[in-house]
């Protein structure tokens, strides 16, 4: 049997785009997670970034944000299991390393933020990346290439404090009775 070697041609520049066509990876959803109970000025509280990875991931850096920063500071970050902390370019210590096995999941913690509440109001919460202007962001896949990547951001309410409710409710009671004193 003899093997037409333009049919085999022919048949081989049709493959090589399928073989050689990107894989098509599902997206990362990051979402952040804030306390049950609204935070009290004065207080520092934990807001967790977790996220969907469907598909095998060696590392990640990502940017956090206070639109308000007025309202609540960053004070500290945590990198959790199973992730190894990494040096961000950027600074802000939000970068995580898987060693030696990449990491997929439903609900994995990256890390936990800590903030620090500092007067009464309502603020956003973001994450995001500056990825491809900064190669240290993003979603590394396993073996190569980025992940696409969906962020969720969150709004924390802060809340006075205790004491400051209690002075507001007194307040209120004496205005009502010398009020009443004055009928």
């Amino acid at each position: 049997m003899t093997i037409d070697s333009r049919r085999l041609m022919m048949g081989l520049c049709l493959l090589v785009p399928l073989v050689s066509a990107p894989i098509a990876h599902a997206t990362v959803i990051v979402s952040l997670e804030i306390p049950s109970s609204p935070p009290v000025v004065g207080e520092s509280f934990d807001v967790q970034i977790v996220a969907d990875i469907p598909d095998a991931v060696l590392g990640w850096g990502l940017d956090f944000g206070v639109a308000m920063p007025g309202v609540a500071t960053v004070t500290g970050v945590q990198i959790t299991d199973p992730w190894l902390s990494a040096t961000a370019a950027d600074g802000d210590e939000l970068a995580g390393v898987a060693f030696p096995n990449s990491v997929t999941g439903s609900h994995v913690l990256l890390a936990t933020v800590t903030l620090e509440a500092l007067a009464e109001g309502s603020t956003d919460l973001f994450v995001s990346d500056d990825y491809p202007a900064d190669l240290t962001e993003g979603f590394a896949l396993d073996p190569n290439g980025f992940a696409s990547v969906e962020y969720r951001p969150a709004v924390v309410s802060i809340v006075p404090e205790p004491a400051s409710i209690g002075t507001l409710g007194t307040l209120a009671v004496l205005a009502y009775l010398r009020r009443r004193a004055h009928r």
